[in-house]
């Protein structure tokens, strides 16, 4: 594989972002940074507020919004709560869906650079329990509710010790446990001074919080924690160990509006919390693809508005391209969503010539290339030629520029890639991408609705409508060859709120015998039904007929995921491809997807869905990141595949992204065929 330093144009992880060009876009940053600063103002428990949404615009695609928002973590590390949010597909679920990544971005960890955990780290859900407990427990001592007879000693130890090593201590997390009670009324009183009012109560959220962050070796403990804070139903035993109260119990058979509605209260308690912490950073990226229906550019405004005026100790940021905005998100938006966007809006700079030539140079470092290549592309006279030609240039079209001129520098004859083999290309490249980000290995549901929507109005004999059963559960119909195909979209394992999910889609297919339920699961979720739930004869018999449990391995993930991507980036105009274009290419491509989804026979169904590898969500072992560390930087690069033949004991490749992905030196190049490993301590 020969190597193009300028291929890697676009962010897909604002946590692994290239060494910013000193100067570029250094005013916005900055501005971005001293609005949140005021959040941080006043004293424990806070209950400040912005007063309206950040709004970063772009001339045009690629002047860097995403690098931008991964600059702003890098910057915040450690005063907030990082949150990255994709768009939401199903306005119905909006909120279940900002919920459900909120919780997601909460694991990534702590350091705000690496994906997974290694030792000594902690995610930030960790930390943000930690310290609401904590400071909770350290007003409690200063008001003198928590009595003791070394009061200094101990404000002094509560303020420096961390979650890793109060984890360490048995009789604390006891002590949480059975105070429970007692702290929730010093929480609710300590709020109450601030005017601040909880949805769930404060017993039930402490109890959570003291659970998941000191007992992480209870996985069932942990995952019902999870599944509670991401607006879930929780079974009854667990409830009662966590002390979630008998009113904060989510019903199973909770109806999608009212999930929806919980789910929001669920975000805003999480925001009133903070308080007690520090404050969240919210940022709503890749924009563009909202106007895929005015229903949805509409119901953006309307969380826009609410996230402004109802949730305290945050700061929202949004990113848009400033033409799709004008014309297709902003004329669905009423007046006063677009008032709570903050003015000036603040604006991306694009490169002057002087940060052009450091961009590039700092391109062509730490590569072993041809040194007359690098002298002929570093010439002066072609950067001040293209300058010339046009004055402002954005990072992504000076680097597509540069890499142009790389490859006509290339010896031998240029080999274009045929026309009809672009997309192919570019898909492949994608595809690469996605399987070395690891940590988006999990549940997407927006995606999934998005391709059993959007994606699927395009095939043949497949017609497609919106639907809502009578709970609600399920969203979506499918008429096809004379069935009904509805889908459903639940990462819980809860097994009462399966149950009742059971008994709708038993509804649906008495109804009419031609139709089936859909449900999809991935491999971080627990399999359905467990062998030890009473309602496990019930659920099998159901999947035997008309319960369709689809479980999608890795490598469907990824081939779906990257699927989106290239679509999203169609839909910013990062890709010289227009959207129909590329949902044309993603429905030929996904030809086995749909024939899965299609499948009438239950004894198919059954075939491909035995035994499901469920995947570990725990981080690499620090031998493996050593050995990872060690090799990559001895060799400055690497093949992902020279990578595994080096490393003793074997491991997958699954394993392997993990590892590289907790070691912010390192930095992923993809090709449609292969994966190169960079050395970049200057990253």
């Amino acid at each position: 594989m020969e190597i193009n330093p300028f291929d890697n144009v676009i962010v897909s992880e604002p946590r692994r972002i290239e060494k910013p060009v000193k100067g570029l876009n250094a005013l916005p940053l900055a501005e971005l940074v001293n609005q949140f600063r005021v959040l941080e103002t006043g004293e424990i428990p806070r209950n400040s507020k912005v007063g309206s949404a950040l709004f970063v615009i772009s001339p045009e695609p690629g002047y860097g919004k995403s690098h931008l928002i991964g600059r702003l973590f890098k910057s915040l590390r450690g005063s907030a709560t990082l949150v990255y949010l994709r768009p939401f597909t199903n306005p119905s679920s909006c909120w279940k869906s900002i919920l459900l990544k909120m919780v997601q971005e909460m694991e990534f960890p702590e350091s705000a650079e690496t994906q997974f955990c290694s030792e000594g780290d902690y995610t930030q859900l960790e930390g943000l329990a930690h310290g609401i407990l904590k400071n909770v427990v350290i007003r409690g001592l200063e008001e003198g509710s928590i009595t003791t007879r070394n009061k200094a000693v101990y404000l002094e130890y509560f303020k420096k010790v961390s979650v890793l090593e109060l984890r360490k201590s048995k009789k604390w997390s006891t002590w949480v446990s059975e105070k429970v009670s007692s702290l929730a009324s010093r929480l609710n009183r300590q709020l109450r001074s601030t005017g601040i009012r909880l949805n769930s109560s404060a017993g039930s959220w402490l109890g959570v919080l003291g659970k998941y962050a000191y007992s992480p070796e209870n996985y069932d403990t942990r995952q019902a924690c999870l599944d509670w804070l991401r607006g879930g139903s929780v079974d009854e035993d667990q409830a009662n160990l966590i002390h979630i109260g008998k009113a904060d119990r989510p019903s199973a058979e909770l109806a999608l509006n009212d999930v929806n509605e919980l789910c929001k209260e669920r975000i805003m308690d999480f925001c009133c919390l903070a308080g007690f912490y520090r404050p969240f950073l919210f940022c709503f990226d890749q924009t563009e693809t909202y106007a895929v229906d005015r229903l949805n550019a509409q119901t953006f405004g309307l969380v826009i508005q609410t996230m402004v005026d109802d949730c305290l100790n945050q700061m929202t940021v949004i990113t848009a391209n400033q033409v799709p905005w004008l014309k297709t998100i902003q004329p669905h938006w009423q007046e006063a969503h677009i008032h709570r966007l903050r003015q000036p809006r603040i604006e991306l700079e694009s490169l002057t010539e002087q940060q052009a030539e450091e961009l590039l140079k700092h391109r062509l470092e730490g590569w072993d290339l041809p040194r007359k290549k690098t002298a002929k592309m570093a010439e002066r006279k072609w950067l001040n030629d293209l300058f010339l030609e046009k004055s402002a240039w954005g990072v992504r079209q000076f680097l597509y520029e540069c890499g142009k001129r790389w490859k006509s520098l290339s010896e031998g004859p240029l080999v274009e890639e045929p026309k009809e083999k672009e997309m192919d290309y570019l898909f492949q490249r994608y595809l690469q991408k996605v399987r070395a980000e690891p940590k988006r290995m999990v549940f997407d549901p927006d995606i999934l609705f998005w391709l059993v929507r959007e994606v699927a109005r395009g095939l043949q004999g497949v017609g497609v409508e919106e639907y809502k059963s009578q709970k609600g559960y399920f969203v979506l119909r499918w008429k096809a060859a004379g069935a009904n195909i509805f889908f459903g979209f639940e990462p819980g394992s809860n097994w009462s709120r399966w149950s009742a999910i059971h008994r709708e889609a038993k509804r649906l297919f008495d109804g009419s015998q031609a139709a089936k339920t859909l449900l999809f699961r991935t491999p971080e979720l627990k399999e359905i039904p467990s062998p030890t739930w009473k309602s496990a004869p019930q659920l099998q018999g159901g999947k035997a007929k008309y319960l369709h449990i689809l479980h999608l391995n890795k490598q469907e993930m990824a081939e779906l995921y990257a699927s989106y991507d290239l679509y999203s980036d169609a839909a910013e105009e990062n890709i010289p491809f227009d959207r129909e274009s590329v949902l044309d290419f993603i429905r030929k491509q996904l030809t086995s997807f749909w024939a899965r989804i299609l499948e009438r026979n239950p004894e198919k169904w059954k075939a491909e869905e035995e035994a499901p590898v469920q995947s570990s969500k725990e981080g690499p072992k620090k031998k493996l990141i050593d050995q990872v560390r060690d090799i990559v930087k001895r060799e400055k690069f690497l093949s992902l595949q020279d990578l595994m033949a080096r490393i003793s004991p074997p491991v997958s490749e699954e394993q392997l992204h993990k590892a590289h992905s907790c070691i912010r030196e390192i930095k992923v190049h993809v090709s449609p065929t292969m994966m190169v490993l960079q050395w970049r301590p200057d990253a």
